[in-house]
Order: C-alpha cells, then sequence, then structure tokens
C-alpha cells in the first residue's frame, strides 16, 4: 500500500490530526473535541477540512484510555467506540490502536536538544531506559527501553497507580480526596481537575477560605494568593515524587520526560529545583536518581512525532494485539 497515513493523537481535551509518509509529517489541526457528538464526526470534518480527494488506506489513533485493537475507550471522555465500523466508514485498509503516551514514548529517541528544556540541575544521563510522563486533562504514562536493535515502547496506566504521602500536609490533603473519589491515584492530583482538587484541599485542611477555582484561576493567582500557591507546590511535589518512583522502577537512566499541558501552563510557578530535590528525596536510593536528568518537552506535537516516526514499525505489527 502506497500513500499517507492518517496519524491521530486523540486525548481528553483535544483532538489532533496529521497526515504521514513515515518521516514527517503535515497537514497538522488540533480540533476540541467537545465540538463532536462522536469520533466518526471528527475523523470526518478532519478530513473535510483538509480536503482531501481519496481518503488514506491506513490509519494510526492515539488513544488516551486503556485501548485495543478492538475499541477505543475513552478514560476522560464519554466514549467507546468499536474499531472495526470506524475502519469500514472511512474504507481503511488498516487501523492500528495505541495508547497515547506510546506515542508521546515513541517520540523520545528522535527528540533534540531545542525540543526540551532541563528541569532543575543538568544532568547528561546514560543510555537506557526513558519514561515519558504528562499531566494534562489526565496522567499519562509511557516507556521506552533499548532492546539492542532499536528500543522498545511499554504503554501503561501507571496514571492511576495509588498516590502516596511523604509529610503530614500531604496526608491530610490525600484523605481530603480520598473522602471525595474513593481510590485516590496520582491523576487525582496530577492533572487539569487534579490542580484544582488539590487546591479545595489545601483550603479545607489549612483553614483558608474555600472557593471553587478552575486550574487556569489557580495558574492566574499562584503568586499572590496563598491557597493557590499552596496547591501548586503541592502539584509539584506529587509529580517530582511519581516522577522518581517510575525513574526507580523503569531504571530510567535515559531520563525522565514530561509532557502533557499543565507543566508549561504553570510557566515560572513551576519551581525545577524543588522539583529536582523532591525527584532525588528516596533515602539510601537518592545517590541512584541525581544523575539521571529530567526534561520538559517543548516540542509542540510530541505525539504527532511519535507516531510520525514509528508509523511503518507499528503498522507492520499483527493488528489484532494493541500495541
Amino acid at each position: 500500500m502506497t500513500g499517507p497515513i492518517l496519524i491521530a493523537d486523540l486525548g481528553g481535551t483535544n483532538l489532533r490530526f496529521a497526515l504521514t509518509d513515515g518521516q514527517s509529517a503535515w497537514e497538522e489541526t488540533s480540533m476540541e473535541g467537545s465540538r463532536f457528538a462522536t469520533l466518526d464526526d471528527a475523523v470526518a470534518a478532519y478530513l473535510a477540512r483538509i480536503g482531501r480527494e481519496r481518503l488514506p488506506e491506513r490509519a494510526i489513533f492515539a488513544v488516551a484510555g486503556p485501548s485495543d485493537a478492538e475499541k477505543m475507550v475513552f478514560t476522560n471522555r464519554d466514549w467507546t467506540v468499536p474499531v472495526a465500523p470506524l475502519r469500514e466508514r472511512f474504507g481503511l485498509k488498516q487501523l492500528a490502536v495505541v495508547n497515547d503516551f506510546a506515542a508521546v514514548a515513541h517520540a523520545l529517541p528522535h527528540l533534540t536538544p531545542d525540543d526540551c528544556r532541563t528541569v532543575g540541575a543538568q544532568r547528561d544521563g546514560r543510555p537506557g531506559p526513558m519514561v515519558a510522563i504528562g499531566p494534562g486533562t489526565g496522567l499519562g504514562v509511557g516507556l521506552v527501553v533499548p532492546d539492542g536493535r532499536g528500543y522498545r515502547v511499554i504503554p501503561g496506566e501507571g496514571g492511576h497507580a495509588t498516590l502516596a504521602a511523604q509529610n503530614g500536609l500531604e496526608e491530610r490533603v490525600i484523605g481530603y480526596l480520598r473522602n471525595l473519589h474513593g481510590h485516590v491515584s496520582a491523576e487525582r492530583a496530577l492533572s487539569g481537575a487534579g490542580l484544582a482538587d488539590l487546591h479545595d484541599a489545601v483550603c479545607a485542611v489549612e483553614d483558608l477560605p474555600a472557593r471553587r477555582l478552575d486550574a487556569a484561576a489557580i495558574v492566574a493567582e499562584g503568586a499572590t494568593d496563598p491557597g493557590c500557591r499552596e496547591a501548586i507546590g503541592l502539584f509539584t511535589d506529587f509529580l517530582a515524587t511519581v516522577s522518581g518512583d517510575l525513574a526507580l522502577t523503569a531504571a530510567a537512566s535515559g531520563g525522565v520526560f514530561i509532557a502533557g499541558g499543565m507543566v508549561p501552563k504553570l510557566g515560572d510557578l513551576f519551581d525545577g529545583g524543588r522539583f529536582r530535590r523532591r525527584f532525588t528525596a528516596k533515602g539510601r536510593l537518592a545517590g541512584y536518581l541525581d544523575p539521571i536528568p529530567v526534561r520538559l518537552i517543548t516540542h509542540r506535537e510530541s505525539a504527532l512525532l511519535g507516531l510520525s516516526r514509528a508509523a511503518k514499525t507499528i503498522l507492520k505489527d499483527d493488528l489484532d494485539t494493541s500495541v
């Protein structure tokens, strides 16, 4: 089969589409998912926007949720999409489904120094596994492991691992979140909605005036309002703890890479030095973590980059299994 491949990064808030030849991407378009009742409608809108005379025969969709080759399940959107009817409607001979952070992880080996900035102390890292973590609408996690011939991407749902406290304030905050949600996963704190809940929790346990703010308002008042400032500090600490746990688990000598929309929106309120101190605060293993670099991905569309570079490899795989 010849011709371009349709690639899509289907997040909890935005749907990003492009075409690729397996090297570069073009016709990149981002659309708000809330505009569409179904994924079919969004795909049709993208194809109409770019005015294609002939539909691509192959596609790869990266989905924010535990999906597989039979159906796409969106964790932070009320969509469950059977794959076969979608493939048939658009005349696709191949449609592969991958985890959204598998797509980000595929980008890591292809990022240049201009695509990232260092968080905290500069570290060069060593060849070895790399971890992607991304707070946004949810919390994504992906792993890249060298395999002797290149690398292998291992997707997962690490954002739903249980969040742990490191001090009394965090214990009280997690207790508040537990009363609200039951199980307190990392995503319950490390997401847009999570930052809003952290602010509510701080106000409750610190006896500050209660007022419900969304993430954008918390960032806007982060430099002046005590509750907002404390919530952002907790967000930073929790993200560092989870990132450090992942680095230990994966032996991520190649580095930890922060993706997602939340950290860039924090701007100067995100304290890289504070993050770095908490990242290495693992007792006897602090020295193990110290050489591991942490980088914030600044590439505009890292998931599409990953899908583009890995497209031919993904589409060679047996499409009866997820990637």
